[in-house]
């Protein structure tokens, strides 16, 4: 076992400040390739970068020219935090006979490490990355290092919505946000969060372990930055200011006072068993299980709360630098997106309740729009400045509430 690096202090540094230590080796390599690529010869012409010259990802190709292409390439493969993307797959090999996909589904921590340890050790053995941003990790570790880049034709990206790039190839949003129980309520029980801190839902109130479910990390760690909206909504609820102690934060204050009534889970999936079979009263979890009311669910989402209902979470298609098949992969793209038009099948699959179209021409499947809900939008680079906040804070409202824990896996809805 190699030793601990330690700090200039002597002190051995933890798996966070390695943690974060990686992720600014990787910052500096990038930003020392990037000077390479403009600076290298002291006077000579601008080295380039051959694959990524090669791969044309600015270039306007038909998708006519880019299945032509693509027949000449081996298996595309596909690392996605989405199962849905089977789907994508499925209709893709029926559009383009000839080309095949390989679906490898990963958790979002284990898909970051996969990409950036493939691209460290030289290999392409990933094509297209999908994958949401709910703890920070995947912007700063793969889109600020250019591990991953973006594929947006010209066609499709006039047709997306404001907000939808940064970087990222953002395609279809979501939201970690509050459901009721309808067999029991016939409309929200509470439209102020502090009402979730009232004995009377001691036990009913069933939410993800935030350390465990990175859709609720990103909840909670957006929230500490929502400090003042705390404070007004307390004073709207109580009628008067929280009382904290001297630098004490409302945000963090909130949490400890709601987590005594709450289940804590190890995915939504037990959330949603749990709104449905009575155990819970309200729960928080992936918007996207609203989808199962089709199937005789009973639950609702609070559409509207305050100071917010939830925070909003976005999936991302991106491109491996180094792909192998960059073609077949810009095709791929091209059709899960939608194609030019929206209509394509490959964006078919995300068009459902509890999913808002990243796309001003596909509408939503919703009967409210994100516009219109109160949620809070997080910043990636601040959930992983908070992180050592988030687990300080949350292992201890965790053991603390030990007794309100449900399950030992460490697992996260897909």
């Amino acid at each position: 076992m190699g030793r601990i690096p330690k700090r200039t202090d002597g002190i051995p540094m933890s798996r966070e400040m390695l943690r974060k230590l990686r992720i600014r080796v990787l910052r500096f390599g990038a930003l020392l390739a990037g000077a390479a690529l403009l600076c290298a010869g002291c006077g000579k012409e601008p080295a380039t970068d051959a694959w990524l010259e090669a791969a044309a990802l600015d270039a306007r190709e038909t998708p006519e020219e880019l299945y032509e292409k693509a027949l000449s390439e081996d298996v595309l493969i596909v690392y996605t935090v989405t199962s849905r993307a089977a789907q994508v797959k499925e209709a893709f090999e029926a559009a383009y006979p000839g080309l095949y996909v390989e679906i490898r589904d990963l958790r979002s921590p284990s898909l970051v490490d996969a990409v950036e340890e493939n691209f460290n050790s030289g290999g392409s053995d990933c094509d297209i990355a999908i994958c949401n941003d709910n703890s920070g990790e995947f912007k700063t570790r793969l889109v600020d290092t250019g591990i991953v880049l973006p594929y947006l034709p010209n066609d499709i990206g006039q047709h997306m919505k404001e907000g939808t790039g940064d970087g990222m190839v953002h395609f279809v949003y979501e939201a970690e946000m509050m459901f009721y129980n309808s067999a029991k309520y016939d409309a929200p029980p509470v439209d102020n969060l502090w009402a979730l801190t009232d004995p009377v839902y001691e036990g009913r109130i069933y939410m993800s372990n935030p350390l465990r479910s990175f859709s609720t990390y990103a909840l909670c760690g957006a929230s500490l930055s929502q400090e003042e909206a705390f404070r007004a909504a307390y004073d709207s609820y109580e009628g008067t200011k929280p009382a904290l102690e001297e630098g004490g934060s409302a945000a963090e204050s909130f949490w400890k006072a709601a987590a005594k009534n709450m289940v804590f889970t190890n995915s939504s999936d037990e959330v949603v068993e749990a709104l449905n079979n009575g155990s819970a009263d309200l729960g928080f979890m992936v918007s996207s299980k609203l989808r199962l009311k089709d199937t005789g669910y009973t639950m609702e989402p609070v559409w509207n709360c305050t100071p917010f209902n939830g925070c909003r979470t976005s999936y991302a298609v991106m491109i491996a630098r180094n792909s192998r098949n960059v073609n077949a992969a810009k095709l791929f793209v091209r059709f899960l997106l939608g194609e030019s038009d929206g209509r394509g099948k490959g964006y078919e699959p995300f068009c459902t309740p509890g999913t808002w179209s990243a796309r001003d021409d596909v509408p939503d499947a919703n009967p409210v729009s994100m516009g219109e809900m109160d949620l809070i939008w997080p910043d990636p680079d601040q959930l992983v400045d908070k992180h050592d906040d988030m687990e300080k804070l949350w292992t201890e409202i965790l053991r603390e509430n030990a007794g309100g824990t449900a399950g030992e896996n460490n697992t996260e809805e897909k």
